[in-house]
């Protein structure tokens, strides 16, 4: 279950000492905004999110508060869902799990009711962290990708020679078909061989606008099928 955020005012909008020692020590720079949740259990011992200008920190009650730096953030995944109640239009339920360089990981998971409420705000946040994440990220991959080395994406890997899934042999390019995006699923079509198909949620899949750009580039660049 996601976490329930809070109203935007309230008691539990606190900057705390913990939160503000470690946000100085890693120079995260202006706080923007603070978003308080909890688990449903109770609203006087809220988890906080504080978001800066150049990163986040996270201070679950009773823990250490965690500062995570933008230059540390290496991979986003980004799972969002629209729920329906009776047919009815309910909330978009998302969840963003950012993993960082120094081995540590920051998840964002709650839900909004519409465009401009404070839940919108707090997902807003998450792909702001994932675009981030994915500019960086784009122009480093396909320099690796020059190179000769393969980069991977959860099961998904590419490489000079062809793309990879589950970490085995590339399956050379003159086999591999588009990737097609359809209700949240990526799937790609092989010629020949066992497997015939790949396919995996977009949410399974880390930093996808950056693997499906890569994608389209390797495949585009040699005789394809499809």
């Amino acid at each position: 279950m996601p976490e329930i955020l809070l109203p935007r005012e309230g008691d539990w909008r606190v900057f705390t000492p913990e939160a503000r020692e470690v946000a100085e020590r890693r120079d995260l720079g202006e706080l923007l905004e603070v978003y308080a949740l909890t688990n449903g259990l109770s609203r006087k011992k809220p988890n906080r999110v504080y978001e800066f200008a150049r990163g986040v920190v996270r201070h679950n009650h009773g823990k250490p508060a965690l500062a995570f730096h933008l230059d540390d953030m290496t991979e986003v995944t980004a799972k969002v869902t629209r729920r329906t109640y009776n047919g009815q239009y309910d909330a978009m339920y998302f969840t963003f799990t950012v993993t960082c360089a120094k081995g540590g990981s920051l998840k964002l998971d709650a839900y909004y009711k519409r465009e401009g409420d404070h839940g919108h705000r707090y997902y807003g946040l998450g792909e702001a962290l994932r675009k981030h994440v994915a500019a960086r990220r784009l122009p480093a991959d396909r320099e690796r990708l020059r190179q000769g080395h393969e980069v991977t994406f959860g099961e998904f890997g590419l490489s000079p020679g062809g793309l990879i899934w589950k970490g085995k042999k590339p399956v050379p390019w003159e086999r591999v078909g588009p990737a097609r995006v359809k209700e949240g699923w990526v799937t790609v079509e092989l010629a020949g061989g066992w497997t015939k198909k790949c396919a995996r949620e977009l949410g399974d899949v880390p930093d996808y606008e950056v693997f499906l750009a890569l994608f389209a580039e390797l495949r585009e660049s040699l005789p394809r099928i499809g």
